[in-house]
C-alpha cells in the first residue's frame, strides 16, 4: 500500500483544533461523567486556592516549595508577616535554602490572598498547611505546576515557569527599592545574585539625579581650577561645542 503524499491528505481545520481547558481536558473530549454539585463546589473552591497561591507566590516572592510547606503557625496577619522555615526537597520538608529561616513582609494583596484562604471552614489551625488539597493535605508541587501552565495556556499568556513569579517580583521590586533590601526579600546568600534584577531596573530618581549631574544650566566653575573640578570645567566646554554644530 503507498501512502498518500503529505500535501493530499486531509488537514484538521482550526476549528477543531483541541485546545484544553484551566483543568487540562480538551474542550471537546471533557469527561461525559455527571458532575456533581457538590463536586463542582469544590472544584470552584480548587480555583480560588490556585488563584491566591499564585497571587502569594508573586507579591511575596517566596519559592515554590516554601509556599506548600507554609503552615498557619506561620502566618501573621496583624503584623503583616510570614515566617518561612521550611521549605520542599524531593518530597521531603527540609530547612529553607541555605538554612536560613526569615519573616517576609507582606504587601496588601498578599495579605488580602491569605485572609480569602483563612476564611475557609476547615484546616485552618496552625498545625494546618495553608494552601492544601480538598482532605488537608499538602499540596503536590506539580500538579500545580501543571495547572499553572494550563491556566496560561488557555489565558492566552506567555508560557513562563511558575518560579518565574519569584523572578518577577524581584524585577519589579527592584525599581523602588535598593539592592539590599531586594537581597533581603527574596533571601538571596550573595548580593552578586541580586544584581541581575538590580542591573537591567532603574528607579525614577536615578534619572533625576543624572539630569541634574548634567544639567547645563548648573553654574560653571572658575577658569583655573583642577581635579574633579576640571573635569566639570569641561564638561561645559563639551556641552558648548555641541550646542554649536547643532545650532
Amino acid at each position: 500500500m503507498v501512502a498518500k503524499p503529505l500535501s493530499d491528505r486531509p488537514r484538521a481545520h482550526p476549528a477543531n483544533k483541541k485546545t484544553p481547558d484551566y483543568r487540562g481536558f480538551p474542550t471537546n473530549e471533557r469527561p461525559t461523567r455527571a458532575v456533581t454539585e457538590d463536586e463542582t463546589e469544590a472544584r470552584k473552591a480548587e480555583d480560588h486556592r490556585d488563584a491566591d497561591a499564585f497571587r502569594i507566590l508573586f507579591y511575596t516572592g517566596i519559592r515554590v516549595g516554601e509556599l506548600v510547606t507554609l503552615r498557619w503557625a506561620d502566618v501573621d496577619l496583624d503584623a503583616r508577616t510570614l515566617l518561612v522555615r521550611r521549605n520542599l526537597s524531593a518530597g521531603v520538608e527540609t530547612e529553607p535554602k541555605g538554612r536560613r529561616r526569615r519573616y517576609v513582609p507582606m504587601p496588601d494583596p498578599a495579605l488580602a490572598a491569605l485572609a480569602r484562604l483563612g476564611a475557609r471552614d476547615e484546616f485552618i489551625t496552625d498545625k494546618d498547611y495553608v494552601i492544601c488539597n480538598r482532605w488537608g493535605r499538602r499540596l503536590d508541587v506539580s500538579a500545580l505546576r501543571r495547572r499553572y501552565q494550563v491556566g496560561c495556556e488557555v489565558a492566552g499568556l506567555r508560557r513562563v515557569k511558575l518560579h518565574g513569579l519569584r523572578h518577577a517580583a524581584g524585577s519589579i521590586l527592584a525599581r523602588v527599592a535598593d539592592p539590599v533590601f531586594v537581597r533581603d526579600y527574596l533571601c538571596h546568600s550573595k548580593l552578586s545574585t541580586t544584581d541581575r534584577y538590580v542591573s537591567a531596573k532603574h528607579r525614577p530618581e536615578d534619572f533625576e539625579r543624572l539630569n541634574r549631574a548634567f544639567s547645563p544650566s548648573r553654574s560653571p566653575p572658575p577658569t583655573r581650577c583642577s581635579g574633579p573640578v576640571a573635569t566639570f570645567h569641561k564638561f561645559h566646554k563639551f556641552q558648548n561645542l555641541v550646542d554649536y554644530w547643532v545650532g
